[in-house]
């Protein structure tokens, strides 16, 4: 009796010592939203045709490399406008108002332009203040059918 209470108190005490370390803080969550504030410049843009049977995607950037599309996004405002609306693709008019599905999670974001139109994008990938590329795809539909899909990525200026 006396070697089994042993052997279980030698056993608790191998087990006590194998706990592992709790992981401290590796510093603040980056919010997911606020990094939209500021200045973003169109980079490249990916046209697909999905009324294919096999969606085809062309790659459109150099049309826009001379006279790139500007956005700026205020978080706090939760306004946006257009800088310059670049060669093509002015979707957003002069400016608007924006808001996400889920300011936590972030999948869609919704652009809202002064004259009335609303745009429905969903986020290639969320942006927090540190990032420095931002990306959304505008899906275009005709006769309730989605037509073509524009994948556009931006840059921080």
């Amino acid at each position: 009796m006396k070697k089994t209470l042993l052997f279980s108190a030698l056993a608790a005490l191998i087990m006590a010592g194998c706990k592992p370390e709790p992981y401290e803080e590796i510093g603040p969550d980056y919010s997911l939203t606020e990094g939209m504030t500021g200045t973003w410049v169109l980079n490249a843009v990916t046209q697909t045709d999905q009324t294919q049977p096999v969606p085809e995607s062309v790659d459109i950037s150099d049309f826009f490399q001379d006279d790139p599309m500007i956005l700026t996004f205020d978080y706090t405002s939760r306004r946006y406008t257009v800088d310059d609306p670049g060669a093509g693709l002015s979707f957003f008019g002069d400016g608007g108002t924006f808001v996400f599905d889920d300011p936590d999670f972030p999948e869609q974001l919704f652009m809202n332009t002064d004259d009335g139109n609303t745009y429905q994008m969903s986020l290639t990938q969320m942006v927090r203040p540190i990032d420095n590329r931002m990306g959304f795809i505008i899906e275009m539909s005709r006769c309730d059918e989605p037509n073509i899909t524009y994948n556009m990525d931006f840059n921080r200026q």
